[in-house]
């Protein structure tokens, strides 16, 4: 069951003439609340702050934010969605640097993703790539209809996940994840500095390979290479990290091995966001 807080108060419309509603004018955030708390808020509401800077957005005073997420009354484990957008305009691209930020503030039931889903999970190629634009890069903007248009390429419940790649068939991300890869005793990542979403998750995933002295390389990967990796795994902020084992690619597939060094990584990260 959800719960929506707009600009404080518990309603669930905005106006049409919302900049967030009409050019996806604005930034977003997916948190995790288990065990009653926020799992890396300070995180979230970091990236959300630098992303405003970038975009020349209004930024929401921390408390602010707090204090809707308590108007939300949690009582279970939820996820919660923080979206800010520039607020109401006139019609044009032109903004108003005087005009009030929207911020809406949701509560959704987690997820049921299959348990089997810890110890390997079977994604596909999708064709739909990932728009290249250096101004963009990294943040969690509300405009995600590459994303969209990727996830709808199948409706096959057997898969989990979809794999996106950019104009120059590099891998970027999963549709609602960030990619590593395991090679030898090393950990790889796309380079996101053109495209894609640095997710919170995935820093989390690098800062753990450090500490355990696992080599991390941040790199341009075309497919070829992607599909011939000793094992990959995907990283989100709901789902943590979940193995993949089988990656389908047209009429091809390709299997992966099961790797210690990603349950090394799944065990300390199960300790990160218990904390």
């Amino acid at each position: 069951m959800s719960k929506i807080i707009i600009n404080g108060n518990e309603e669930s419309k905005i106006s049409v003439s919302d900049r967030g509603f009409q050019y996806g004018d604005g930034l977003f955030e997916t948190i995790t609340y288990k065990n009653n708390q926020l799992q890396l808020w300070n995180e979230h509401i970091q990236r959300l702050n630098n992303s405003c800077d970038r975009l020349s957005l209004k930024k929401v005073d921390e408390a602010l934010w707090l204090e809707d997420i308590k108007k939300l009354d949690l009582v279970n484990d939820s996820v919660i969605k923080l979206s800010l957008s520039r607020g109401n305009s006139t019609r044009g691209y032109l903004y108003d640097e005087q005009s009030n930020v929207t911020r809406v503030t949701a509560s959704f039931d987690l997820p049921s993703y299959a348990e089997e889903n810890q110890t390997g999970i079977i994604a596909t190629i999708c064709k739909t790539p990932v728009s290249m634009n250096i101004a963009l890069a990294g943040m969690k903007h509300l405009n995600r209809l590459d994303n969209v248009l990727a996830r709808n390429e199948w409706n096959d419940s057997a898969i989990s996940e979809g794999f996106m790649l950019d104009n120059q068939g590099h891998i970027i991300e999963g549709t609602m994840s960030n990619v590593f890869c395991v090679l030898g005793d090393e950990l790889y990542s796309p380079l996101l500095e053109q495209c894609g979403i640095t997710g919170i998750m995935r820093q989390q995933v690098i800062n753990i390979a450090e500490k355990l002295n696992i080599p991390v390389n941040i790199v341009d990967i075309s497919k070829a290479n992607f599909l011939s990796m000793d094992a990959v795994f995907i990283s989100n902020s709901l789902i943590g990290i979940w193995p993949v084992k089988k990656i389908i690619d047209g009429e091809n597939s390709v299997e992966f091995q099961q790797s210690k060094l990603i349950d090394d990584i799944k065990q300390k990260l199960l300790q990160v966001i218990s904390v």
